[in-house]
């Protein structure tokens, strides 16, 4: 069969669209499929590239901050102890009572464990009522409210704002950042206290080493006094759990004894006498309390031997060796 002319030409162009469009299937389409992975192969390149640049950009610094870190961990480690062993932890607590002159009794002693450490920020609650609102209109003055973050300082307006606890931000009236090297005494207590809350609403802590001493303790009111601020005020972290003062004192004398008291009526009385008075603590009066010392601990980079604890040397490296 013959074709003719025209017929061949529609079979011509019939067969080359079977050509285009099977070629376009085997050629064309797989090279885009290989377009699309070849892009993100080059963005998966891009980012290892740009993180690659960013860590050897430090090579330059990265020495120097080693080493800063290295100080503030020995700065803030030092406001600690090392992890204490039962007996470390009672030989502390005994040097502390004895360089106070108190007697201590009846001890027992926490093993380490663990405390976790969070801050706590005051937020006065107001409360409302007609008299007060009345009083603050009289004394308002139109003085202006400042909102939450805004502080003057001398006559300028400004604002401290926290992201995180290591983000905090002092500007001014026109939006420019203050310099940390520039804040007044002021400025700092803002910036503490936006650090604080900060910290307290996000529910930030820390975890430490914990171990505790609890003793009943005999001595002089003055004594014990003493004591007590001088446990907060070490340099150490070291607290109590809870303080307790006793303001009275019931007498508990033996026969033979030859104290005189005198009791609320005024009348002096000797020895066992006075047994069942109370009487007011005075300075020089003996009082008895079970107290708790609490000792917080982080252990350091570089082995602790020993402490000083006010004049007693007391060893910290107690730990048994392990085989």
């Amino acid at each position: 069969m013959k074709l003719n002319k025209i017929e061949k030409i529609i079979i011509a162009v019939i067969l080359l669209g079977l050509i285009l469009v099977g070629g376009s299937f085997l050629l064309v389409v797989p090279g885009f499929e290989q377009i699309g992975k070849n892009t993100k192969e080059l963005a998966a390149n891009l980012e290892e590239k740009a993180a690659l640049e960013e860590k050897l950009s430090r090579l330059d610094t990265i020495d120097a901050d080693i080493t800063q870190n290295q100080k503030d961990a020995k700065q803030y480690e030092g406001s600690f102890y090392p992890d204490l062993t039962t007996y470390e932890t009672s030989e502390l607590a005994m040097a502390y009572l004895t360089a106070a002159g108190l007697e201590a009794h009846q001890v027992e002693i926490s093993a380490l464990s663990t405390r976790n450490l969070t801050l706590e920020y005051y937020m006065p609650v107001d409360v409302e009522y007609d008299l007060k609102a009345y009083g603050a209109a009289a004394n308002s003055n139109d003085k202006e409210v400042l909102l939450e973050g805004e502080f003057y300082d001398g006559k300028k307006k400004y604002t401290v704002s926290a992201s995180t606890a290591v983000d905090v931000q002092i500007t001014d009236e026109d939006g420019a950042v203050v310099a940390p090297s520039k804040y007044t005494d002021t400025m700092k207590k803002y910036y503490c206290a936006a650090v604080c809350r900060c910290v307290q609403l996000n529910g930030l802590y820390q975890t430490v080493g914990f171990t505790s001493a609890t003793y009943h303790v005999k001595g002089k009111a003055s004594d014990y006094d003493k004591f007590i601020d001088h446990i907060y005020s070490l340099e150490r972290a070291t607290m109590f759990e809870a303080v307790e003062y006793p303001m009275t004192i019931t007498i508990d004398e033996d026969p033979d004894s030859d104290k005189q008291f005198v009791g609320e009526d005024g009348i002096l009385q000797t020895g066992d006498e006075a047994n069942g008075k109370l009487i007011l603590v005075e300075p020089d009066t003996e009082i008895e309390v079970d107290l708790t010392i609490v000792f917080l601990s982080v252990e350091p980079m570089e082995p602790i031997k020993d402490l000083n604890a006010d004049g007693t040397t007391v060893v910290v490296d107690q730990r048994p060796a392990v085989y």
